[in-house]
């Protein structure tokens, strides 16, 4: 599936991904209360790739020391109208379309929420080459220091190696639809996704050239029998990255 195809899809399902809740009925988001607001400090840049309607950003202007927020997406139809009362800036672009149409080194926070398994190829390694892609641009564009949040779902087999379920979701979509829904009832026709167990993700991460410093778990057990045998449980994960330093020449 190619960046055009994507694009399309998140238009014609803009209103089914954007947020229902205005910005006064939030009363927490996890990747913001928990990191970005505890890190931040006055005058701090924040990007997010992946933005949709924009609303963690306008959340993380409202509620963290964070200054100037940037967001990228693909769906025109996604991103807020010209005319919204919006603090952030936004621009439309694809996460793959490398490299991004900001400066090296200018963020000090860089945020991919549930983009990781959108970014797919013709198979799982290629999906994973576009997301190691992916996440080294973030990494340029962090300053050294600077934070990189992933927020991504990932599945817990019970019948063997966690990739069990991301392999049937994802050639379940591409050849037998009927397979993947089976399994995961959010993987809608005619878009492919690509998951990663949470130990791809961490190496994903480090070769990116940041270190994990911390990470958070939500997990879903799954409601009926045979989703449980499928897939055991279902996670939520938000890990959080530290771009290392440079090491100066002595």
């Amino acid at each position: 599936m190619n960046e055009q195809e994507v694009g399309q899809y998140f238009d014609a399902t803009a209103d089914v991904y954007s947020h229902e809740r205005g910005l006064d009925e939030i009363e927490s988001w996890p990747v913001v209360d928990e990191f970005i607001d505890r890190m931040s400090t006055e005058g701090d840049r924040l990007l997010e790739i992946g933005c949709g309607d924009g609303l963690l950003l306008e959340y993380a202007l409202e509620h963290t020391d964070v200054t100037e927020a940037h967001g990228l997406d693909i769906s025109p139809e996604m991103l807020p109208d010209a005319d919204a009362d919006v603090r952030a800036h936004y621009v439309e672009g694809s996460a793959t379309d490398l490299p991004l149409p900001f400066e090296p080194e200018s963020f000090d926070f860089v945020v991919m929420s549930d983009v990781l398994h959108h970014l797919v190829g013709a198979n799982r390694a290629q999906s994973k080459l576009k997301a190691q892609a992916a996440l080294i641009e973030a990494s340029t564009l962090l300053k050294p220091g600077g934070y990189l949040v992933v927020k991504d779902i990932y599945y817990r087999s019970p019948i063997g190696p966690d990739q069990l379920t991301s392999y049937a979701i994802f050639f379940g979509l591409k050849y037998f639809s009927g397979i993947a829904s089976a399994i995961d009832e959010q993987a809608a026709p005619g878009l492919l996704v690509s998951f990663y167990t949470e130990g791809e993700l961490l190496e994903l991460l480090r070769q990116a050239g940041t270190t994990v410093v911390g990470t958070s778990v939500d997990v879903k057990t799954q409601p009926s029998i045979p989703r449980r045998a499928l897939i055991g449980e279902s996670a939520c994960i938000r890990l959080y990255a530290r771009k290392k330093p440079r090491i100066s020449a002595r």
